[in-house]
């Protein structure tokens, strides 16, 4: 099983030295930001249910980027309105009675459902819930036996990540090159998924009459 013991091991293997394990730390934390900024694997992608009964709510903290967010009843997608010209307060005024909150916008570290929810004083009241899926940044790691879905999935992205900058502070211009081209190649191997998702129509279907 891939592990930090693993990584750090075989970047010491693969730049011959055994004297890095000090810096070492540094360098997995920057190449966990890269990580979290770049890539956006299908195994990054979390959900949860998420009650709207408030117009802000906080995002989880392992929040990088929205990846939908659907009615849990009947799987319809929420709009994403980023320039919100409708009603802040819903009621009477909303176009959707089956769905009084129908769209939504990120304000800071919160996502703001649009038109805001009424609460009502009736004790049996409940709140829409939606189905939110989102790219989770991985879990740090820290012991020499942590591990997470991306280091398995990919973990030439970690390692390369890491040699990159083990080859700057080497000041090994050929070497951190070639690393940096073969992250950026382990990050678009990573990221073709999405890539083909997003730039994918539904299925051609072909019909064919009989004479």
């Amino acid at each position: 099983m891939a592990s930090l013991a693993v990584l750090s091991s075989d970047v010491a293997s693969w730049m011959n030295r055994r004297d890095i394990s000090e810096p070492f730390a540094s360098w997995l934390r920057m190449t966990e930001n890269d990580i979290a900024e770049a890539l956006r694997a299908r195994c990054m992608v979390a959900r949860a249910d998420q009650a709207i009964d408030a117009g802000l709510i906080t995002l989880p903290t392992d929040w990088v980027e929205a990846e939908s967010i659907r009615f849990k009843d009947c799987g319809h997608l929420l709009s994403l309105e980023d320039h919100w010209t409708g009603p802040l307060a819903g009621g009477p005024a909303c176009h959707c009675a089956v769905h009084p909150s129908w769209a939504y916008r990120f304000v800071g570290t919160c996502v703001e459902f649009l038109p805001h929810p009424v609460i009502p004083t009736d004790p049996a009241w409940q709140p829409q819930i939606v189905e939110m899926a989102w790219f989770a940044r991985p879990k740090p790691l820290r012991d020499p036996q942590d591990s997470n879905a991306v280091l398995e999935a990919h973990y030439q992205v970690y390692l390369f990540g890491c040699l990159r900058y083990v080859a700057k502070w080497e000041r090994d211009d050929d070497t951190a090159a070639q690393a940096d081209a073969e992250f950026k190649d382990a990050l678009l191997a990573a990221n073709r998924w999405k890539t083909e998702a997003d730039y994918s129509g539904a299925p051609l279907r072909a019909v064919v009459r009989g004479f």
